[in-house]
């Protein structure tokens, strides 16, 4: 009992002081060793957390540099098939309007001559046309013929020529056409 009070007790043998010192030496390379693994581990936790920081941002530049380089691909090869579909359209619709764009021109040239042979007329000129049958046919009908001085030809060109008095007027409607189809290819 007297060993409660921090007295030792007379029948116990007090450890040896190597003993002693081999122990205590003992529990503080343990505690130590034990400090060391927890602090090595905290470390190593930190490095990895920085490490997958790291990673997951040169992952994600990486991942952008990607998705840009195929979109840059397929907004090139987007622009290709858009400017062929163009074309092709551009083609087509040439194809599709150049008759109509003849017909127009015919009608507009015919009506320019139509319009000056009028004037000649009017101002008492002579006149004699050239033409093929069909725009002969059609003058015919569109010019008065009564009290003024006019004649027609058939011609096997295409060509419409009108002479005035000293004047010759031509119409080239086949070098208007061909012109016409060189610009829309």
């Amino acid at each position: 009992m007297l060993s409660d009070f921090g007295c030792p007790e007379t029948g116990e043998e007090k450890p040896d002081r190597e003993t002693e010192l081999k122990s205590a030496f003992e529990d503080g390379y343990q505690q130590g060793l034990s400090d060391g693994h927890a602090e090595a581990q905290a470390d190593a936790e930190v490095r990895l957390a920085e490490a997958e920081t790291l990673f997951l941002e040169r992952l994600n530049l990486e991942r952008n540099a990607f998705r840009q380089e195929c979109a840059d691909v397929l907004a090139a090869r987007l622009d290709g098939a858009v400017k062929l579909i163009e074309r092709a359209i551009g083609e087509r619709v040439a194809t599709l309007l150049r008759p109509w764009l003849v017909e127009k021109l015919r009608e507009r040239a015919m009506q320019d001559l139509e319009g000056a042979i009028t004037r000649a007329l009017v101002e008492g000129a002579k006149v004699h046309i050239e033409a093929p049958a069909e725009v002969l046919e059609h003058l015919r009908g569109r010019l008065a013929n009564e009290a003024f001085q006019i004649g027609y030809s058939e011609a096997t060109s295409p060509d419409i020529r009108a002479h005035i008095e000293d004047t010759a007027i031509e119409a080239n409607i086949a070098a208007w056409i061909s012109e016409l189809e060189a610009a829309a290819t």
